[in-house]
């Protein structure tokens, strides 16, 4: 169910191929007879079956076999529109990239019976020269326009919609048969009011059995619907939780370091089951968050008492551009000798008027001097009168560029700066509404109130961002998270969800990939938008529009940027001037370079020997603990040495890019949630990417449900769930 999880590990041979070993490739095996037998086709008719022209034939080749994936499509687990970008291509760019596949057989087996023809020698090699990273691209980006002639008719009558449903709760609250009569007949939603929509009272019993709670299946098992599950379970219902792979976690995966040559620092967790001893274990994706914003999450960890610690991020920027060289300690606002803060002066003054510009409007829409004892918050962008705040939709660079900011502090500062936290690198869709909240957060103009600089055992002049916390127990801290919020559900790792049927009593059938099926009162889908369309079979032509227009990292970067992960102990790979500096106290190194093309490249670099405060392991001298890098984008004519990589780690559908188009398929959903009982969470419902607004879209979309808040003590909590309440429609 949540094909769309990055995923690591620590075999050496996942995805190693330049680093020591050979990667796992899909291997399809058929019988030598009946691929004698294939007739030979011809790659212009392959190429003709690419999903563009209204055909209804979809083809694609691999190896040189052509298969058709017609009927396929509607089962594949990531979705049908990940096979129509790959149709009329030759799979192999998209199985080196999209490295679930080879994970298992599942794959090769699915394809096996769809053989229908081969293609000459020749044609198979063109094939496989056709299907590159920039043709993958642009047949996702006309696939998307697509989407978004679509959703832009849908956004356009939004309000339209939005009135009639409120017209129609109005009526239901005088005359509830009415209402219920009316929202029947909608296309949209009417909450409480469509059937599948009523929340349900836990005490009341299942249909299914006689003195049983009602039961709520939830498909995906990262902190979206983790929480979905434990809201629902602690209000007493019965919940089914489906993960696709093995270890619950959606994004936020985990990684050992061994520190057998050294010992384990006295604050170590003890290593839990399945953990190799001498480890300690890291998370790979999701590795802090400011309380302050964070407010339901850091209410669910003292829930769970689940301890946490300070976050010391810093990240350290090195420009090999030419003409645009130098470096930056992003949490330090010092001009020292070869800062980047000189270089780009003019640029860094013009962003700074144009965040308080930002804020300005922001606030001037959200009426916030009326709100004067609100604490800050990510959630109150559509207050007061925010939904007609233009700079919803108006990417920050578009402002940063119309105030006369230049291209090249885009590319060589800000976006290497924040790749690191967004684990994108397209960042020019990026709203400008959220300009003021990620300053305040991780900024990039450091001030008094989220930095801090002085003198450490690191450094004369040490520095880091002071807004952030972690788990104290790194690692092992997010395992115990989901853990508690599962123990008292039903949780069915290693096991995908095929098809959600709805019934004529009401109920939804769902149909896992070994053909277990179990009848529930709600579906909770908690995994990608892409992959939600195959399984939910009767979804509305609108929810297929709103579910095909989010767009991911990867449809912009399949090969590169933060697609593909190597962790390593390499320090090398740190330019030698400034490696241990960098090593002892950069929670990023992130070096900028241009390619031999002309393109910008970002390489990052994550430093867990600086990410991992709570086991004692930032403290510990660089003689005592092993060098913990994970690697990303590695720049032209550099390599890891093959001894030190320790594994890999892949995001393919991890990250949704903040764009306008994915806010406007995000407030588009609120016409389908609660269909026929079934609801979506995870961080595309939402109007950004981290954990606090994926925990809360579940804990949302459980309520709406019917369970309780969890968090009732919590009144500035409370105040963001009803605000991301109201900005989801439910």
């Amino acid at each position: 169910g949540d094909e769309g999880s990055s995923s690591s590990t620590t075999l050496p041979d996942q995805g190693l191929d330049d680093y020591g070993s050979d990667r796992p490739r899909v291997k399809v095996d058929l019988d030598p007879e009946l691929v004698d037998d294939l007739p030979v086709m011809s790659l212009e008719e392959v190429e003709k079956c690419d999903g563009l022209d209204r055909s209804d034939r979809l083809l694609v080749t691999y190896d040189g076999i052509v298969y058709d994936v017609t009927e396929f499509a509607m089962s594949h687990p990531g979705g049908k529109d990940l096979i129509l970008t790959a149709a009329g291509s030759d799979l192999g760019h998209f199985f080196d990239n999209y490295r679930v596949h080879a994970q298992t057989d599942k794959a090769s087996n699915w394809l096996a019976s769809l053989a229908i023809g081969k293609l000459s020698p020749e044609d198979a090699e063109r094939a496989r020269g056709r299907s590159t990273p920039e043709a993958h691209v642009e047949k996702r980006s006309k696939l998307l326009r697509r989407a978004r002639r679509r959703v832009v008719a849908v956004a356009v009558t939004l309000p339209a919609w939005m009135t009639v449903r409120s017209l129609v709760r109005l009526v239901g609250s005088f005359v509830p048969s009415l209402g219920r009569l009316l929202a029947r007949w909608l296309p949209v939603t009417v909450p409480g009011y469509t059937p599948g929509s009523e929340r349900l009272d836990p005490s009341t019993s299942s249909s299914e059995e006689e003195g049983a709670p009602p039961t709520v299946a939830v498909i995906g098992g990262g902190i979206a619907g983790c929480g979905a599950a434990w809201a629902l379970s602690r209000s007493g219902f019965r919940v089914v939780l489906f993960e696709g792979r093995s270890n619950l976690g959606g994004n936020a995966r985990t990684f050992e370091w061994d520190f057998s040559e050294y010992g384990l620092p006295p604050d170590a967790p003890q290593p839990e089951e399945g953990q190799s001893p001498n480890t300690i274990r890291s998370c790979v994706s999701v590795t802090a968050w400011p309380p302050i914003y964070y407010k339901n999450y850091t209410a669910l960890l003292e829930n769970l008492g689940i301890e946490t610690v300070h976050q010391p991020l810093s990240w350290f920027l090195n420009s090999k551009v030419p003409g645009k060289e130098g470096t930056l300690w992003g949490a330090d606002p010092a001009k020292y000798d070869g800062s980047l803060r000189n270089v780009f002066e003019r640029d860094f003054k013009i962003y700074d008027r144009v965040v308080r510009f930002s804020r300005f409007v922001t606030n001037s829409f959200t009426l916030k001097f009326l709100r004067r004892n609100d604490e800050v918050s990510m959630y109150d962008t559509h207050t007061g009168l925010g939904l007609l705040n233009p700079l919803t939709l108006v990417p920050l660079y578009s402002l940063f560029r119309l105030g006369g900011g230049s291209r090249d502090w885009w590319d060589i500062i800000f976006t290497p700066y924040y790749t690191a936290s967004f684990l994108v690198d397209e960042l020019r869709p990026f709203p400008a509404v959220f300009g003021p909240l990620i300053e305040d957060q991780i900024p990039l103009l450091p001030n008094g109130e989220n930095t801090w600089q002085g003198s450490s055992k690191r450094g004369e002049r040490d520095c880091n961002i002071t807004t952030c916390v972690t788990w104290k127990d790194a690692g092992n801290g997010i395992r115990e998270v989901l853990r508690k919020l599962t123990k008292d559900a039903e949780v069915h790792t290693d096991r995908r969800v095929l098809s959600v049927e709805v019934l004529p009593d009401g109920r939804k059938r769902v149909i896992d990939e070994y053909d277990n099926a179990i009848d529930v009162d709600r579906v909770i889908f908690a995994c990608p938008a892409n992959a939600v369309g195959n399984m939910h079979k009767s979804h509305t032509k609108l929810a297929e529009t709103i579910l095909s227009t989010p767009v991911y990292a990867d449809d912009h970067h399949p090969s590169s940027g933060h697609m593909h992960a190597v962790m390593h102990s390499d320090g090398s790979v740190i330019d030698e001037p400034y490696r241990e500096d960098c090593i002892k106290r950069a929670s990023n190194y992130v070096e900028v370079t241009k390619t031999g093309e002309g393109h910008i490249n970002i390489e990052n670099q994550y430093n867990f020997g600086v990410q991992t405060p709570g086991p004692g392991v930032y403290d510990l001298p660089l003689d005592k603990k092993p060098v913990m890098l994970i690697g990303h984008a590695m720049g032209e004519g550099k390599e890891y040495d093959p001894s030190l990589v320790r594994g890999t780690g892949n995001h393919a559908r991890a990250h949704p890019l903040y764009s306008g188009w994915n806010v406007m398929a995000q407030l588009s959903l609120r016409l389908v949630q609660g269909r026929d009982g079934v609801y979506y969470c995870s961080n595309w419902t939402t109007p950004g990417n981290c954990h606090d607004m994926s925990l809360l879209s579940g804990l949302i979309c459980a309520h709406a449900v019917g369970a309780e808040y969890p968090f009732e003590g919590k009144g500035e909590a409370k105040k963001d769930f009803n605000r991301l309440r109201d900005l989801m429609g439910l």
